[in-house]
């Protein structure tokens, strides 16, 4: 049985086209035609008829599969129920898939990957190496224990101005013991020193000559490569680090001092774009010449068993810091400590993370770093988490407190705490710390004081594997220096010697990548793939149902409206 629906169809949309003329006969006059303006109620059924006829023909020829059976005039009313049915869930779980892939393009669009290709030690800065003493004064300038009895508890004579000074400089690198306990609460308020910590502290710290014995880096001397920095632990030593106007922006800085004394210029280097095209194997900061001791830092650190100050610091030895030439020493919050007569090996092993290009398009939230254009710290002309937190932490400080420690970086119109405010200061550290605890828990931002320092979209950080044993100075010394005639009895008699070495674990290493797990392009092509599998379709489909959806009913109602009806008047013929 054959089924003609499509003449039908053309049948009823063009009956005048189908219709057999009637035999009009010769002595009949001709007809006078009328144009007449169909009534709005006429129209209206006009438009519904037009319109139910169009839904029908869109069901007919639709590449959707399903639609053909519903809109089909062979199909029972149950049969069309039940392939309706079908579409709506074939429909709905389209929607919950492509929910599901939006959901993961737009909350984890980034994944970190291995990079393509190996990153040779060449490639990137040697670390930039920051040592502290834990030594803090020369016992023949300042006798710490002596002055603190004197001013606890009055032993002797009263300490007298200049004196007074001495000490509460001091006590500013002390342990925070002499500022939590009880008996201290209200010990030094309204003692204030006559002149600034700084220049206190210089007249009365170690010197590089009094910590460092030998240094040497790639088989060169490297004592005089180590440079001031202001820290937290005083006035320590940096190799490799950057200057103090590539460090920071100097004009929001106060005038008092400079936080760092390094001359060479980083120009030829950036965080983000690494070593500049053309740049030689001497370019500054000094970059790593290969992997292994020979191509690594030697250095013999010095303590002097007379300025040992076990009252000011419980431990006795060194500090040590591997940090970015960026980023500015804070030497508390993680460090390597070279005990006293110990040889300490460090072997570093970077860790490179960068961005690819396609991602400076996303909120930094969605791709979970900070390019340096789109965070401008107010004291740091380079962005990175460590920088962005002392930042953080000095603006959060002087809300607290009304004042900076010595070592944050701070304006002319900010004052630096008196050795009474550092409790306050030590409180204000661990409630920022307890803020920023609750605030990543909780997930609930707190733009006021939170600090929210995303980490950098491109940063190195160097991880170390230390391995340690006794370093016997005092055995070497005698067995090669006094067979050659040469005085090694104050060295073994006064000093106490430590080793430090400092070298790349490999010379290559596989660098991280942030890219994109899900682009645009991804995220169309499975909402695609969800839609071809589901329901058959195509971009086309879509264009074929906005079609069926705008211009065709659109140019329905148009006809529709504008159509008169046909009125053929004819004359009687007698």
């Amino acid at each position: 049985m054959y089924h003609f629906d499509w003449l039908e169809d053309q049948v009823r949309e063009f009956p005048l086209l189908y219709r057999k003329p009637s035999p009009r006969k010769k002595s009949q006059p001709a007809p006078t035609v009328v144009h007449k303006e169909l009534s709005s109620a006429k129209k209206l059924t006009k438009i519904r008829s037009g319109l139910k006829d169009l839904f029908m023909e869109f069901c007919r020829h639709s590449t959707i599969h399903g639609i053909s059976h519903i809109g089909s005039r062979h199909r029972t009313l149950f049969e069309k129920f039940w392939w309706v049915a079908v579409f709506m869930l074939s429909m709905y779980g389209c929607g919950k898939l492509i929910d599901g892939m939006y959901r993961k393009w737009d909350e984890n669009p980034v994944i970190v990957t291995f990079d393509e290709k190996v990153t040779p030690v060449w490639a990137i800065p040697f670390p930039a190496v920051t040592i502290c003493s834990e030594t803090k004064v020369v016992r023949s300038k300042v006798n710490f224990t002596e002055l603190f009895l004197r001013f606890a508890y009055g032993e002797g004579v009263k300490l007298n101005k200049t004196e007074l000074d001495l000490l509460l400089a001091t006590l500013q690198l002390c342990d925070e013991w002499f500022f939590t306990r009880p008996e201290y609460d209200h010990k030094y308020d309204n003692y204030k020193t006559s002149e600034s910590i700084v220049n206190i502290l210089h007249q009365i710290s170690l010197t590089p000559n009094d910590t460092m014995y030998h240094c040497w880096e790639n088989g060169v001397p490297c004592k005089l490569s180590f440079t001031e920095s202001i820290t937290e632990e005083g006035i320590c030593m940096t190799f490799n680090g950057l200057k103090s106007d590539e460090m920071f922006r100097t004009k929001f800085l106060h005038s008092d001092y400079e936080y760092r004394l390094e001359t060479k210029s980083g120009a030829h280097w950036s965080l983000e774009d690494g070593y500049a095209a053309g740049s030689d194997v001497f370019s500054y900061p000094f970059r790593g010449m290969g992997s292994g001791f020979q191509a690594g830092m030697y250095v013999q650190l010095m303590s002097t068993k007379s300025d040992l100050e076990y009252h000011c610091r419980e431990s006795q030895g060194f500090k040590v810091l591997l940090h970015s030439p960026v980023d500015y020493p804070q030497v508390s919050t993680k460090f390597i400590r070279v005990t006293l007569g110990r040889d300490i090996a460090v072997a570093v092993k970077p860790q490179i993370i960068s961005t690819e290009e396609a991602l400076h398009d996303y909120e930094p939230d969605r791709r979970q770093c900070l390019f340096n254009r789109e965070r401008q710290l107010k004291f740091f002309r380079v962005y990175s988490q460590s920088n962005c937190e002392l930042e953080c932490l000095t603006n959060f400080t002087l809300v607290s407190c009304g004042c900076v420690p010595y070592w944050m970086p701070r304006s002319n119109q900010t004052r630096c705490c008196e050795t009474y405010e550092l409790k306050c200061v030590l409180t204000a550290q661990k409630n920022l710390m307890l803020l920023n605890a609750q605030t990543q828990i909780q997930q609930q931002p707190d733009n006021n004081n939170s600090c929210d320092c995303l980490p950098a979209c491109n940063s190195i950080h160097y991880d170390a594997e230390i391995t340690q044993s006794i370093f016997n100075f005092k055995e070497t010394m005698k067995l090669r220096l006094g067979p050659a005639n040469i005085s090694y009895e104050d060295i073994v008699e006064n000093k106490i010697l430590s080793k430090l070495e400092i070298y790349f674990k490999d010379v290559q290493f596989i660098t991280s990548k942030r890219t994109e797990m899900y682009g645009l392009t991804d995220f169309i092509a499975s909402c695609g793939g969800i839609l071809g599998l589901c329901m058959g379709v195509s971009l086309l489909s879509l264009v074929e149902l906005l079609y069926f959806m705008t211009i065709r009913p659109i140019m329905l109602i148009k006809n529709t409206m504008r159509r008169k009806v046909k009125i053929v008047q004819v004359e009687s013929f007698q």
